[in-house]
């Protein structure tokens, strides 16, 4: 067995020395933040119980995943194995409150470790929350915005909240669903159509959709519907798919419960990875008792966060929030301290 320290100015840079060096084998012993530029790692690899010709060298730093995602992952392989050798991360009195009020807001804890390496303290926590999240401005959308996510989550009340604010921006709007499952669905948006006077398209096959949206190439938006299905159903995802190989000019929206367990949410992503999405929005805000859910989507997909909501309300409940307000919710969102 090879025991050997490392240090460098953050933990993410150490465990690229460790995997560099020791190979993708190696286990954290301890973990230490001597200061504010120095981390100290022990590692060790025993190359007795490998064969020769998988005795590491070097370690590529090439992969096809993006460097973020990269650096995710060693963090919380790190963790892993440091909490299987019954080892704890050490850090100062600063860094660790940052720590602890990250995991409090339900933060994943790889996610919280890498805030805790650019935050000095709490008070810097919301500069870089706010820096690290995008937001975008939902209201200046391609024409046609379809909404997708699991059962249950709010999309047709969101898609309410969202014709009925740019109806109150001047924008002529038209209303589509291809949710011709869910029992009541389309009632729903033939209601809320009647009162909007806007015209409601129902798309029984998505064939259909092209020559739908075709139909109404004079209104300034047009709102798209879909069925709720669980993410592991391959065959909705094909046909999340298929829309999108129309070449229809559609923005997709994925939308989240923020009160939603977040092993499901994370699981969620291996699914909704594979699709075309444009932008995150999170519902039930308000039914919420963290919102750290909204962080950990937001680096996992890499994609801004286009609205909240925060009830049931018509068209009151919705928060179109900058990336500084975002990073005020997350923070502020949770048990009193």
């Amino acid at each position: 067995m090879k025991i050997k320290k490392f240090q460098a100015r953050t933990f993410s840079e150490v465990l690229k020395a460790v995997k560099r060096e020791l190979g993708p084998d190696a286990v954290i012993l301890s973990s230490e933040q001597l200061d504010e530029s120095m981390v100290e790692v022990v590692a060790a690899v025993d190359y007795e119980g490998l064969d020769p010709i998988e005795q590491p060298s070097t370690v590529e730093g090439t992969t096809d995943l993006s460097e973020l995602k990269s650096e995710v992952a060693r963090l919380k392989e790190a963790l892993l194995q440091m909490k299987k050798s019954g080892y704890e991360m050490k850090l100062p009195e600063k860094k660790l409150r940052v720590l602890r009020l990250l995991l409090k807001r339900s933060i994943k804890e790889e996610f919280a470790m890498r805030l805790c390496e650019k935050a000095q303290d709490a008070e810097s926590l919301l500069s870089v929350l706010t820096d690290e999240l995008k937001t975008m401005d939902a209201m200046s959308s391609r024409k046609a915005v379809m909404l997708i996510g699991p059962t249950g989550v709010g999309k047709t009340t969101t898609l309410a909240k969202l014709a009925s604010q740019a109806i109150r921006s001047g924008r002529k709007i038209a209303v589509m669903t291809l949710d011709t499952y869910r029992i009541g669905a389309v009632e729903q948006l033939r209601f809320f159509s009647r009162v909007l006077g806007v015209p409601l398209e129902v798309v029984s096959e998505i064939s259909d959709l092209k020559e739908k949206v075709a139909k109404h190439s004079g209104r300034d938006m047009i709102f798209i519907d879909t069925t709720g299905r669980n993410p592991r159903d391959e065959k909705y995802i094909g046909e999340i798919r298929a829309i999108h190989s129309l070449g229809l000019p559609i923005e997709t929206h994925l939308i989240m419960s923020v009160n939603s367990d977040d092993v499901f949410m994370t699981d969620a992503y291996r699914y909704y990875g594979k699709l075309d999405i444009d932008c995150l929005g999170f519902t039930k805000v308000d039914e919420a008792v963290n919102a750290g859910s909204i962080y950990n989507l937001s680096v996992l997909y890499q994609k801004p966060v286009a609205y909240i909501t925060t009830g049931q309300r018509i068209p009151t409940d919705i928060e179109f929030p900058d990336n500084s307000a975002l990073a005020r919710l997350i923070l502020r969102k949770g048990v009193e301290e």
